[in-house]
């Protein structure tokens, strides 16, 4: 399945990698550790995302190689770019962000590479196995298949990326391959302990303050199997915590004992909220985020809709109450 892509790439110098909008560890990951083997070719590249990495992935690059988007220092690059790499976000280059704008633009060969069952019509050339676990576990094949190595910075990151995106090996795409992956990213340098703190336990103190505000703020429905709950900008504010430090807030509707599917919306700027949608397992909920023009798993979804916060929690919450019925 690689062989178009492993083509490309050997006959093409210059790379620009991108994921989605607030990249979470499989997006990081996946980029980091295939900018490292694009680099262990030659090959130019440049990691270029709309939003910031998150504080608690940062340890995963030390050297800051990923570069969060401005239309100024980064439109000669991507001009001169010969190939675009999207990873983790299928779908179309508004999941991207602003950067999407810029890099659907471009006369580049694009590509792009996920887990996610959602369209890939954006791009040229795509690779997509919804049987993953994560993105991560492409990139592995990839770096394999075209006869690379696993250095301990590679192995760090898709190990990262695997864990957070497997809700630490227990999400229903956790298979016997997934461990014999992480069992060679082991093998090749990846410190369990050491990335577990760093992604879990470095938290800001006003970030896991506000998840006690939200946690309290938790309400159920539909006979307790729907847990759902949000957070607004005011509150962000008064925490002074952004946005890309409330990763985990979408699943912890689902510590309740009975509940089947977790709603969290945040509410953003310019009337926008974003949905998040968890489940159990037990209930596929990613067609009410394709309703939206968003997408995801059948039991991990999300979208970003314009309207009020109260008004988009309560309509999606009437959606889950009639999809269980």
């Amino acid at each position: 399945m690689w062989q178009k892509i492993i083509s490309i790439i050997k006959n093409n110098e210059r790379f620009v990698l991108s994921s989605h909008i607030n990249p979470d560890c499989d997006a990081l990951g996946s980029e980091l550790a295939l900018a490292e083997h694009l680099r262990s070719l030659g090959k130019s590249v440049s990691i270029i995302n709309s939003d910031p990495v998150a504080a608690n992935y940062r340890f995963l690059d030390p050297k800051e190689r990923i570069d969060q988007f401005s239309e100024k220092r980064h439109a000669r690059i991507i001009k001169k770019a010969e190939v675009i790499i999207v990873l983790d976000a299928s779908g179309g280059w508004e999941r991207l962000g602003m950067v999407g704008k810029a890099l659907a633009r471009s006369e580049a060969v694009k590509l792009c590479i996920d887990h996610h069952p959602d369209a890939i019509d954006f791009v040229d050339v795509a690779v997509v196995d919804t049987d993953a676990s994560a993105t991560a576990e492409l990139i592995y094949d990839l770096i394999l298949a075209m006869g690379g190595s696993l250095s301990k910075y590679t192995a760090q990151a898709l190990y990262a990326a695997i864990v957070t995106d497997t809700g630490s090996f227990r999400f229903p795409k956790t298979s016997p391959r997934t461990h014999r992956i992480t069992a060679e990213l082991l093998a090749a340098g990846a410190a369990p302990m050491y990335i577990y703190r760093q992604i879990y336990e470095q938290n800001l103190l006003e970030a896991v303050q506000l998840k006690g505000h939200i946690m309290a703020s938790i309400r159920t429905a539909g006979a307790g199997q729907i847990a759902y709950y949000g957070v607004s900008q005011n509150t962000l504010k008064q925490f002074e915590v952004k946005t890309s430090e409330l990763d985990g807030v979408a699943s912890l509707g689902q510590l309740i004992g009975g509940v089947r599917v977790t709603i969290f919306c945040m509410e953003l700027p310019q009337d926008r909220v974003k949905i998040s949608l968890r489940s159990d397992g037990t209930v596929t909920i990613n067609q009410i985020a394709f309703d939206y023009g968003g997408g995801g798993h059948p039991s991990a979804a999300g979208a970003i809709v314009e309207g009020y916060l109260a008004a988009v929690m309560a309509e999606i919450v009437a959606k889950v109450e009639r999809l269980l019925s």
